[in-house]
């Protein structure tokens, strides 16, 4: 098994090694978690030398055992030779005290180099031995000695001195790394995941998991038995977490296991004793409950109550859990599970699916899994059910669970016997392709609506709309308005009225072009109208206000997706996109990293990294000045926008670092990436979606370049007869200005600034105050400058470009100087935070230090960079030192 995710851990290792004072770490964990693999690797690593002690259990009995392999580890003859004659008078703690302390003294007379001893199952040793060694390693300086050791747990004051750092599960990125590892290429990722969600993180458990796997269940062919049988290495603390119950409470934990979730009300029913049993549980740890809704909390833990039951008695019980459940309640959700095990539990193969399907929207995925897995079990054929796993397998996929979605869609029959099901098939397989890769499989759609487009005209028209949105949300317009004309033709074939899908894609294609008048839309919809839209008549009717410019609209829009759509994954991704796009475009630089802030905090991981996040990261960290960061970000938005072919992305990033080079003076800079905005935009022929026109304008200016700049200009002023925008309109006023002679800059600065204060965009007229303010300090009018400076940095304060604002300031404000008033501006969880940071520690060791998850450190750390105008980890290590 390759040794994965354990980074912190080694990192705590090394700095131990690196100490000049010594000390012992105890690693503890429960069977299976990884202490002995972790000593090893540790071994491996180690700058110093390093041994490596292995408990031998058999030995426990007899004392000084394990004292005597420590020593004989040393491997100098001095101490091989005292622990030899070493012996203990008494065992009673002084005796052993006083004996540890002649050890320590010898250890310090030797002048041994320094070692590492890695103690494996330190509290399996005699009892004896881990007195000592436990009061030895609170005293090892001047030793040469360091103990890393591990342990189930620590046991008695003896341990004391020891730092204790618990090994936790492994999170699911890395069991499910650890999974594919153990499975091999060929394993399907639905697999892959639906074993990394029941391993309980623990690679003992994924290994011999994997292992019980036939070669058809890997490669996803098979359906997985669940729950599935518990491995021996969870079995024993299994049995020893169950010990402690009475035995009512054992056997309402074993009607919990019966199911993968079951209602409080069909486990208790109206007896007390049972509810009080099920309390009992509670307050254990071993239950979770949620309203009516209750679970095993350990996965690993269901498995060994399920499979303890003899065959017999957990028929008995699925039958009479099954007539126990109660219609409308939790419940009816799992009936059919329950009756899936009497003996004519083929019969409940659509009900399983059904009820998957309904355990999904509910937000019960691991659940729901078991419940298809379970039908397909009964039935692989699925005769007659294709329907039922393909609504159940589509949800999954809007729910971004593409690897479970393609698992259950390998399922459904190729030869289904409608059309309609054989192209909305197509049309699932093409959104997961979509989503997981941004890139548009022309082949696969043209095939699947050439097979069956004019049997089910609808769901071809439907299908090409849906790709034609996807092109326009990336400004590819010609390639949008080819999949809008064939969708156009099927919707003609169909007659009657046009699908909202079509509807929505040519409302997207004219407000993104940006020249001819779109449809009529609504000024305001109620909220009752909005709720009723689905989900993609939302994000389409938001992106078109958010393109007609009227963006406190398409904010309204959006927040109802993000709000009453928790499930809807891609939906969400899709609005946290457009949601950042539109408040970018307002100039509400507030908004928009509070926008990113939020994208970082889903909940959910399944999103795959994809162009348009890379670049909302890019823009979120060169508007706080992390141009370091910024860098590494730009380099991954631009390799991710070249494997999707998304010219609009790489026009839009280098338009954001030609802003940020104009921001920090680097005229040359700019320049180089404003022209490769212009040159990305070839393609893109409304100005006013990449936006670069003026910031290069001022650039070319800047360079003495005024005849290009004349040209940009003018091509500016020829799409406004074209593509007419409040936004082209400002932007033309301010090129105007810039370019004008010096006897006319005043007037037109002036009459610019006017036009940007009748506008709502603050950072727009922030921009336009600051070429004010230093064009007329260029010109000797220092007080009319000052003002303007003063003016455009209060602006640029309220639309939240914090860069800007210090620029019309004069440049950066004087830094302080004392790490206790920088400190003194963050709040006590960050200061804890940015005290770490200035003693080294990395993102992954602050949250294991903390006990947080590393998104939390990453987003505080946001916080406090912008809070004291920190560039980077470096400059805020280097402010506080």
């Amino acid at each position: 098994m390759r040794f994965l995710a354990r980074d912190l851990e080694l990192d705590a290792v090394a700095r131990l090694a690196a100490s000049a004072a010594g000390g012992a770490l105890v690693f503890t964990g429960e069977q299976g978690i990884g202490k002995s693999r972790l000593l090893r690797e540790a071994a491996g690593r180690s700058a110093l030398h390093s041994v490596l002690v292995q408990t031998n259990p058999a030995e426990a009995a007899w004392p000084l055992s394990g004292f005597s392999a420590v020593f004989a580890a040393i491997d100098d003859p001095r101490a091989v030779e005292f622990a030899g004659r070493f012996t203990l008078r008494s065992t009673e703690p002084q005796q052993v005290f006083a004996a540890a302390r002649d050890l320590l003294t010898m250890l310090r007379g030797l002048g041994l180099p320094p070692l590492v001893i890695l103690i494996d199952d330190l509290d399996r040793m005699d009892e004896i031995s881990q007195t000592l060694i436990g009061f030895m390693a609170g005293r090892l300086a001047g030793t040469g000695l360091r103990f890393v050791t591990t342990a189930r747990r620590l046991g008695g004051d003896h341990m004391l001195a020891f730092r204790e750092w618990p090994l936790a599960p492994l999170g699911f990125d890395e069991a499910a790394e650890l999974v594919q590892d153990e499975l091999g290429p060929a394993a399907d990722a639905g697999t892959v995941e639906i074993l990394a969600a029941r391993s309980g993180g623990n690679p003992l458990v994924i290994e011999q998991s994997a292992r019980a796997l036939t070669r058809e269940q890997i490669s996803g062919r098979e359906a997985l038995v669940l729950p599935m049988r518990p491995p021996i290495a969870t079995q024993a603390l299994s049995a020893e977490l169950l010990e402690p119950l009475s035995p009512l409470a054992r056997a309402v934990a074993d009607d919990v296991a019966m199911a993968p979730l079951s209602e409080v009300a069909v486990v208790t029913g109206d007896d007390v004793d049972r509810m009080d049993a099920l309390e009992e549980l509670l307050y254990s740890g071993l239950v979770d409950v949620h309203g009516r809704v209750v679970r095993l909390h350990d996965p690993l833990l269901r498995s060994y109550l399920y499979w303890s039951l003899e065959p017999h008695h957990r028929r008995d019980r699925h039958r009479e859990l099954a007539a126990l459940a109660v219609d409308g309640g939790p419940s009816a959700r799992t009936r059919a599970w329950h009756e899936s095990f009497a003996p004519s539990g083929h019969s409940a193969v659509v009900a399983l699916l059904d009820a998957a399907h309904g355990l999904t929207i509910d937000g019960e995925t691991d659940a729901a899994v078991e419940l298809a897995e379970r039908a397909l079990l009964l039935d692989p054929e699925l005769t007659g059910d294709d329907g039922a796993l393909h609504r159940f397998a589509t949800l999954l996929a809007r729910q971004g669970r593409l690897d479970l979605a393609s698992r259950y869609l390998a399922h459904v029959h190729v030869d289904a016997p409608s059309a309609e099901l054989a192209l909305r098939l197509a049309t699932t397989r093409i959104g997961i392709e979509l989503s997981r890769s941004h890139v548009v499989p022309a082949d696969d759609i043209e095939a699947s609506v050439s097979l069956s487009g004019d049997d089910d005209p609808i769901g071809a028209a439907e299908l090409l709309s849906t790709v034609s949105s996807f092109e326009s949300a990336r400004w590819d317009l010609d390639e949008a308005r080819r999949w809008q004309r064939l969708a156009a033709l099927f919707v003609a074939k169909a007659g009657g009225t046009a699908p909202a899908a079509f509807i929505d894609a040519s409302a997207m294609i004219d407000a993104i072009d940006g020249r001819e008048e779109v449809r009529p839309v609504p000024a305001r919809l109620s909220s009752d109208e909005l709720l009723d839209l689905p989900v993609g008549s939302l994000i389409a009717f938001a992106t078109v206000l958010c393109y007609q410019e009227r963006y406190a609209q398409a904010r309204r829009v959006v927040n109802v997706v993000l709000h009453d759509h928790p499930t809807e994954h891609l939906a969400r991704s899709w609005a946290w996109n457009l949601s950042l796009i539109n408040e970018i475009r307002a100039g509400d630089f507030h908004r928009a990293h509070a926008v990113v802030e939020n994208w970082s905090a889903e909940p959910i991981d399944t999103e795959r990294p994809h162009a348009g996040r890379a670049l909302a990261m890019t823009w979120h960290a060169l508007t706080l000045g992390l141009r370091d960061e910024a860098r590494e970000l730009a380099e991954e938005c631009s390799a991710l926008a070249a494997a999707e072919r998304n010219p609009g992305v790489l026009a839009r990033l280098s338009t954001f670092l030609g802003t940020d080079a104009l921001l920090h003076r680097e005229v040359d800079e700019a320049v180089r990436l404003l022209a490769l905005a212009e040159a990305g935009s070839t393609q893109i022929e409304n100005p006013a979606l990449v936006r670069h026109s003026a910031n290069l304008v001022e650039a070319y200016v800047l360079a003495d370049r005024r005849a290009e700049a004349r040209s940009v200009l003018q091509r500016m002023l020829a799409q406004q007869q074209e593509r007419p925008s409040e936004w082209l309109e400002l932007a033309v006023c301010r090129s105007a200005a810039v370019l004008a002679p010096d006897d006319e800059a005043p007037a037109q600065l002036a009459a610019a600034v006017a036009l940007h204060e009748e506008r709502a965009c603050d950072y727009e007229l922030g921009r336009t105050l600051l070429l004010q303010g230093e064009r007329l300090s260029r010109l000797g009018l220092g007080s009319e400058s000052q003002s303007a400076l003063a003016m455009a940095a209060a602006t640029f304060e309220r639309a939240g470009a914090t860069l800007w604002a210090r620029r019309a300031s004069a440049g950066e404000p004087v830094e302080v100087r004392d790490a206790d008033s920088i400190l003194a501006l963050l709040k006590t969880e960050e200061r804890v935070i940015a005290e770490l940071v200035r003693r080294g520690l990395r993102n992954r060791e602050i949250a294991g230090e903390l006990f947080i998850s590393l998104r939390t450190v990453e987003l505080r750390l946001t916080h406090i960079y912008r809070k004291v105008g920190a560039r980077s980890r470096s400059h805020l290590a280097s402010l506080l030192n």
